[in-house]
């Protein structure tokens, strides 16, 4: 915690983003959000007399936390891509669902009012219905309206305008108060304040391209985690990858494929970043549900599936099943509860809640039949916990 407090204190010392360095790898820029009366403000010698003459603050508060998989508002390439009165009944039917710290979700689009994704040209002209995705930016404070604290850009589709694209995203996102990681340099490391407790949360993203930090890359993957994690209380990372479809609702033991595109060894992956540090792992990228299991007490969670998706994505079957994970985290990152609320939605319309209850029936399936004694152990109405210890 000696490390953590000093991290928050110059965070809030400072005006803009700290910086640590981690070389040899990429120094990233580390976003220090506190939650504290915004007005208070420590001055440096203020900062060392409160490390060394009282301490530095402890966590002692539990960490509450919400996730959700692909987002899409709309898109510029598709006819009708666009929802009506600027998106505003997207969200709003799952807005109480979506409290906590943090809540994050995966921006699976680029966000401008202009340009033309290059896999749209063909000849120099434009091909309509392409499926690659432009978001005006008018739609994006929808997404503080709902209730999001961060957003990941670690997809394949964040480049679909390419490296000025990626940047316009992030700098849009981050302009309606949304918290980016994904690109190589974002990592957001958040100071929650509660009373006299002080909760240090970091926050990595991954995925399977260059311009992002490289779930392929395993040893690097867990070097990055590994030199975040003396800087946090917690340690989130989340994941893009696996295989698509409908059919891909199981993580196969194994490398996996899209095509001939690699897109991870989810579960090898996913447990070599527990074992370096991280507290829970949240995956997306298949557009399905998958399974929960826990490994050394943490969770992992293979995939959310689609969210909100208004236009370009098939939402038929088990693809317009969804849902939102909440999680309570110990002040350490220990695992304190789990659930899964059910939600379905339709095209050209925004999720729902479902009484009937799929998506938690489908999780708590393919997690028995895929991970067997590691699996979460699921009640009917989402709540989920570790599986009993022989």
């Amino acid at each position: 915690m000696l490390v953590a407090g000093a991290a928050v204190l110059a965070g809030t010392a400072c005006a803009g983003a700290a910086r640590y360095s981690l070389d040899p790898l990429p120094s990233p820029t580390v976003i220090s959000h506190g939650t504290a009366d915004p007005t208070v403000r420590f001055p440096p010698d203020e900062v060392e007399r409160f490390l060394y003459l009282l301490g530095p603050p402890r966590a002692t508060q539990p960490v509450r936390l919400a996730f959700v998989g692909d987002i899409n508002l709309g898109t510029l390439t598709l006819d009708d891509g666009v929802p009506p009165d600027s998106g505003r009944g997207l969200l709003s039917a799952v807005v109480p669902f979506l409290v906590g710290d943090l809540v994050v979700g995966n921006f699976e689009s680029t966000l401008a009012d202009s340009g033309t994704p290059a896999k749209c040209l063909v000849d120099g002209r434009v091909r309509r219905n392409c499926y690659a995705f432009v978001t005006p930016t008018y739609l994006a404070p929808r997404l503080t309206e709902a209730g999001f604290s961060h957003m990941t850009l670690a997809n394949n589709h964040a480049n679909d305008l390419g490296p000025t694209g990626r940047v316009a995203t992030a700098e849009g996102l981050e302009a309606v108060g949304l918290r980016v990681v994904g690109p190589l340099g974002r990592i957001t490391i958040d100071t929650l304040w509660r009373g006299d407790s002080v909760t240090v949360v970091g926050l990595i993203g991954f995925t399977t391209y260059a311009h992002s930090y490289n779930l392929l890359d395993l040893e690097r993957s867990a070097a990055v985690v590994d030199s975040i994690r003396p800087l946090v209380d917690i340690l989130l990372v989340t994941f893009h990858g696996g295989d698509e479809g409908s059919a891909a609702v199981h993580t196969p033991d194994g490398p996996e494929f899209l095509g001939r595109e690699p897109r991870g060894d989810l579960r090898r992956w996913s447990r070599q970043v527990i074992d370096a540090g991280a507290d829970a792992v949240i995956g997306h990228g298949p557009h399905v549900l998958r399974g929960i299991e826990f490994y050394r007490g943490r969770p992992i969670v293979y995939s959310l599936g689609n969210f909100v998706n208004y236009r370009g994505f098939n939402l038929s079957g088990p693809l317009g099943v969804t849902g939102v994970l909440q999680l309570t985290l110990g002040p350490y990152g220990g695992f304190r509860d789990g659930r899964l609320i059910s939600l379905v939605q339709y095209p050209r319309a925004g999720p729902v809640p479902d009484p009937s209850g799929q998506a938690v029936a489908l999780v708590r399936r393919v997690s028995r039949e895929d991970f067997g004694p590691s699996a979460a152990v699921m009640d009917g109405d989402g709540t989920f916990r570790p599986p009993a210890i022989p």
